[in-house]
């Protein structure tokens, strides 16, 4: 907690220094109107001095008036610190979870990273709004009512600090108890919101095979569990509120006791009494949010845990770009002995050389789970290789800037992305492009067939997810987003899979011509989409079979021969 106090909270200590300033005002005023209430007593209503009486009236309206205002500039600034400071976490943690790789952000999982980023932080913020408007009062407060009520009376002084001493050391040892129990929690509303982002994104498929009692029972169990085991962290805290009340109206009970035998003794006059009761009466209504702080504190720190173990977790893929000497060999991306494992696990890949040529088209196939996306999805550091280098145009991508790269690649993944947007948000994808640059590359991949269905064109507005258009016509849009980019390599990523024969031929053969002389990368499963390729790369089991034409496979690899017959090219004859 202390890197996160240091990076996000730190930096608003100006503002948190002209809050504890005007916290520190709001007491002295408030004390300066018991004060004036004491002198009422003493010296107005003793002597019976009406114009005293007057006096100190007028002085006490002006105080509470400054008060007021002081109030409002406390909680202002309270509002805007807490208010920054996690404008500032989500955007870091936002920032963060961009950077992640493929690998980094399975680490989390997407659930864990949406509750993090939602419900973490609105705790956190919900805390710093009542800790600066509240909790930094008490402390001030303690102080000056002790040093206050130490002034008249020693020993009813020590019965109030004594009952403070016993309540907040329980709440601080019942806090730190209940810690476990709500982080517990946390992980169990993680896995809640991961089921219910699962089943609702494949309620079609849990409808269609009549799965929606079970899955609906299985929702049910683990709400419950949750539901339990929140009751129980809540019960592990719940009862510290009343236990400070009794503590503390107890010792007013042996305040007013004491009281009543040192006024009977003469030891303390009726209205050092009466201002001393005052003084307690302040000081237990400003604990009041003592209770709450203990109680949300654990919950809070839990929360701030989470969020620390995303903004300071290590990403794989580290932007640490170097001036090293590119080698001019003609190729635009080269595989060096390639390997590629994920945490705990063997080699997804290994032993990967390729020569991707400038200008050539390079296909892979091979069966499914044979690491081409792996492979292809290094080239824009989508994952760093465990073993071996990655050249873009001669240099190791590890050694260039990730936004330089990327720039200079343009890449059309197999799982489709449509963003809540317009069509041509979607194309675009934040670019510089222009209308007719984007109703092109529609034109291109045969998506503007769809547009002229759509009642606005380039701007109907997307649905989530893309459940507006069917999954070829998501694809169709998905390839116009990777064309309409300007870059030396294009990657398509298995991205033909979803469309029929005849729109699958017509928009390959017009990408084809409008990426004459580029450098293409192609991961396909069917060997009519990348028989023209000028080089195929056949992969089996995470390490390449072999590599060559069509024809080349077709006549000496056994894995192509066995993808080429059961895709039924055969009866077409070699």
């Amino acid at each position: 907690m202390r890197g996160f106090l240091k990076d996000y909270v730190l930096p608003y200590w100006k503002h948190i220094l002209v809050l504890a300033v005007f916290i520190v005002v709001q007491v002295f005023l408030q004390l300066q109107v018991l004060s004036e209430t004491h002198a009422i007593l003493n010296s107005g209503v003793m002597n019976q001095d009406m114009e005293f009486i007057q006096g100190a009236a007028v002085r006490m309206i002006a105080f509470t008036v400054v008060y007021g205002l002081a109030i409002v500039v406390v909680s202002y600034l309270s509002a805007y610190i807490s208010a920054s400071v996690t404008c500032d976490v989500r955007s870091d943690l936002f920032r963060k979870i961009m950077s992640f790789s493929q690998k980094d952000f399975s680490r989390f999982g997407g659930s864990t990273l949406m509750t993090r980023l939602t419900a973490d932080t609105t705790r956190i913020q919900i805390f710093m709004l009542n800790s600066l408007r509240q909790a930094l009062l008490v402390p001030v407060v303690v102080v000056a009512i002790i040093i206050a009520t130490a002034m008249i009376n020693m020993l009813l002084c020590g019965v109030l600090v004594l009952a403070f001493a016993v309540t907040i050391t329980m709440m601080v040892y019942k806090s730190r108890q209940s810690m476990p129990m709500f982080n517990e929690v946390q992980v169990e509303l993680d896995s809640l919101n991961t089921l219910i982002k699962e089943k609702a994104e494949g309620a079609r498929t849990i409808r269609a095979f009549g799965r929606q009692e079970y899955e609906t029972e299985r929702f049910a169990d683990l709400n419950e569990e949750y539901r339990t085991d929140s009751t129980a962290a809540a019960l592990k805290i719940c009862y510290l509120t009343p236990i400070a009340l009794i503590i503390m109206n107890l010792a007013v009970l042996v305040i007013y006791y004491l009281g009543s035998l040192e006024l009977q003794q003469r030891l303390v006059s009726i209205s050092d009494l009466i201002i001393f009761f005052q003084y307690v009466t302040y000081f237990i209504s400003c604990l009041g949010i003592v209770p709450f702080i203990v109680t949300t504190l654990p919950k809070t720190v839990v929360s701030t845990a989470r969020l620390e173990e995303v903004l300071y977790s290590e990403t794989t893929v580290v932007n640490d770009p170097k001036d090293t000497e590119a080698e001019d060999d003609g190729c635009a991306v080269r595989f060096e002995d390639v390997s590629f494992a994920y945490s705990g696990a063997k080699d997804a890949v290994s032993g990967i050389d390729i020569e991707i040529r400038r200008g050539t088209t390079t296909a892979i196939i091979g069966p499914t789970g044979s690491g081409k996306s792996t492979v292809v999805q290094m080239v824009p550091r989508l994952f760093d290789p465990t073993g071996g280098r990655v050249l873009f145009e001669g240099r190791d991508v590890r050694d260039m800037d990730v936004t330089m790269l990327r720039d200079r690649v343009s890449y059309a993944s197999q799982h489709t992305m449509v963003l809540e947007d317009s069509v041509y948000a979607n194309v675009a994808m934040g670019s510089d492009i222009t209308r007719e640059q984007a109703e092109e590359a529609c034109r291109l991949t045969r998506f503007s067939e769809v547009l002229e269905q759509m009642p606005d064109g380039l701007d109907t507005r997307m649905a989530r997810g893309g459940m507006n258009v069917s999954g070829g016509q998501k694809q169709r849009l998905s390839l116009a987003r990777a064309i309409c980019k300007d870059a030396d390599v294009y990657i398509f990523d298995d991205c033909f899979s979803a469309l029929d024969a005849k729109t699958e031929a017509a928009v390959r053969g017009n990408i084809r011509e409008r990426l004459r002389g580029k450098t293409i990368i192609m991961v396909a499963q069917k060997i009519a989409t990348i028989r023209d390729a000028d080089n195929i790369v056949v992969m089996d089991k995470g390490r390449i079979v072999q590599q060559g034409t069509h024809e080349e496979l077709l006549a000496t690899c056994g894995v192509y021969q066995e993808i080429y017959a059961t895709q039924s090219y055969a009866k077409e004859g070699r």
